[in-house]
C-alpha cells in the first residue's frame, strides 16, 4: 500500500513541475495544427482530383482504341477497363 501511495505522490510532484502553456500559446498551437490539417486536406484533394482525371483520360483512350483491335488485345483492354472502373468506384 505504501508503494502505491508513494507512486501517486511522485505523479503529483511531476505534474506540478510541468510547464503548462498559457492561453495565448495554446491558441497559437491550435492555429498551427488546424492550418496543417487544412493544408494536408487540400493537397490530398488536389492529388485525388488529378489522379481521377488521368484515369478518366486513360479509360477513354482504352475504350476508343479497343474498338479496332484484335480479340486478345480487346480482352486485355476490357480487363484493364474493369480494373479502372473498380479503382474509380464505378461498378
Amino acid at each position: 500500500m505504501y508503494k502505491i501511495k508513494r507512486y501517486f505522490k511522485g505523479v503529483v510532484k511531476q505534474g506540478k513541475m510541468v510547464r503548462w502553456p498559457t492561453g495565448k500559446e495554446l491558441m497559437g498551437y491550435f492555429a498551427i495544427a488546424v492550418s496543417v490539417i487544412i493544408f494536408a486536406a487540400v493537397c490530398c484533394s488536389i492529388d485525388d482530383f488529378i489522379i481521377a482525371q488521368l484515369l478518366g483520360v486513360l479509360e477513354e483512350n482504352l475504350v476508343t482504341s479497343s474498338s479496332g483491335s484484335s480479340s486478345s488485345s480487346a480482352s486485355t483492354s476490357s480487363a484493364f477497363r474493369a480494373l479502372l472502373t473498380l479503382l474509380l468506384g464505378q461498378f
